[in-house]
């Protein structure tokens, strides 16, 4: 339990607002995803999401641990290299990816997964350049997920999803003769990632069956990857749940199901891998933030933070975390009000009309389950980023600085 002091002691060293990382909480769910897949399907690889959190004292963990990094950029690559992960544990994703970075990847010898023609085209030019080279590539498959009712489960409800392949026999027959005509490449992983709306275990069934048939149909010798992409509930908090939240052991029983009955994979035995990042970094992070001023309008209460909505939910979401309020001094005034943040945006709340005891200025607000997305999509709006620190050892270690003016405005022309 963190007391007043102990964080004005943090305040003091690395400023207000701040993240403490939990590494405690990070490894856990490291431990639990590998324990449910990995007892059940033997050849089980977790590819962190480096979009989710990236940083690199996380991504140190996971290098640490035998894990692999998943990216979709240049400079999540580069970033995963820097912090010595091994390039053939790099699975590059993503649906923009120039000839040069496909080279480099290559190069490396990691994973590949194409998104879109003008990759093959970029692989086609590399192979050019190395004729003698047996050049393995994997490829991202568009995968529908419409319920019984014809609804689909796509993020946002929508009707089809804008990545990868599409995976009807026709069109990848038209893939499998492109790539003949290559020559020297071979598909050795298919990618599934597919954003659900509702995260539900049905739509892992149905991406594991589709990767599978697809494999068997068109690349039965030389598939090594069925990866079903992430995306999948991590612990989430009772306050938070918007929908029903499958546990791990849900997951995966769903989808080493389908590999178990599958005669192909029981033949070929690939590597079943899954990129989680939400259920890795939510609640393993939480953000301690600053009470500025107290003030009511019209009979509406309204708590102001030193930190903002950026810092808390970034996707812009109306649930209310999980909070605790650390106190100078006990209090009973139990209020209705709402804690909003320091921008000049009338929308920046960060918790909306919660009931409990009233803060003064002067108290913390911690935000607890604000791992996922935050760090990467705050932007340096009004604000600097915060700093971050995580527990070691009964004290607290500084893993990112508070951004300065220099940080920001450096690659500007004055």
């Amino acid at each position: 339990m963190l007391s007043h002091t102990k964080i004005r002691i943090i305040e003091a060293k690395y400023g207000s607002p701040f993240y403490i990382f939990d590494e405690t909480a990070f490894r856990k769910n490291f431990d639990d995803i590998v324990k449910a897949f990995g007892s059940r399907y033997e050849k089980f690889i977790l590819a962190y999401s480096y979009k989710t959190n990236y940083i690199p004292y996380l991504c140190n963990i996971i290098k640490s641990k035998g894990g692999f990094a998943e990216v979709v950029s240049r400079l999540e690559y580069d970033l995963a290299l820097k912090v010595g992960q091994k390039p053939d544990k790099i699975v590059f994703n993503g649906p923009v990816k120039c000839y040069e970075d496909i080279a480099l990847a290559l190069d490396n010898k990691s994973i590949v997964n194409l998104d879109s023609w003008s990759g093959i085209d970029h692989v086609a030019k590399y192979a050019r350049k190395n004729p003698n080279r047996e050049i393995k590539i994997g490829l991202r498959i568009n995968i529908g997920l419409s319920d019984k009712s014809g609804l689909s489960h796509i993020q946002e409800y929508l009707k089809t999803g804008r990545f990868g392949f599409d995976p009807a026999d026709s069109n990848m027959e038209k893939v499998v003769s492109r790539l003949a005509d290559i020559g020297n490449v071979m598909v050795n992983s298919l990618h599934g990632h597919t954003s659900t709306t509702d995260r539900n275990v049905w739509c892992y069934q149905i991406i594991s069956e589709t990767l599978c048939q697809i494999a068997e149909k068109f690349f039965p010798e030389s598939i090594e990857y069925i990866n079903i992409g992430g995306g999948i509930f991590g612990y989430i908090p009772p306050q938070m749940r918007w929908a029903k939240t499958p546990s791990f052991d849900d997951y995966a029983k769903a989808v080493c199901k389908v590999l178990k009955t599958s005669k192909w994979v029981r033949r070929q035995k690939p590597h079943l891998m899954l990129e989680p990042g939400i259920a890795m970094a939510a609640n393993a992070l939480s953000f301690v933030t600053k009470v500025i001023s107290v003030k009511d309008i019209r009979g509406e209460l309204f708590v102001t933070v030193d930190g903002s909505g950026y810092n808390v939910q970034p996707t812009s979401h109306k649930i209310n975390h999980p909070y605790q309020i650390i106190r100078k001094i006990s209090s009973k005034k139990r209020r209705t009000f709402s804690v909003v943040g320091s921008t000049c945006m009338e929308k920046d709340y960060i918790l909306t009309e919660i009931t409990d005891t009233l803060p003064d200025v002067g108290d913390f607000i911690k935000i607890d389950n604000v791992g996922a997305y935050t760090v990467v999509l705050t932007p340096p709006f009004i604000n600097p980023a915060p700093a971050i620190v995580v527990r070691k050892s009964g004290t607290f270690k500084l893993v990112r600085s508070k951004q300065t003016l220099n940080d920001i405005f450096k690659n500007y022309a004055f």
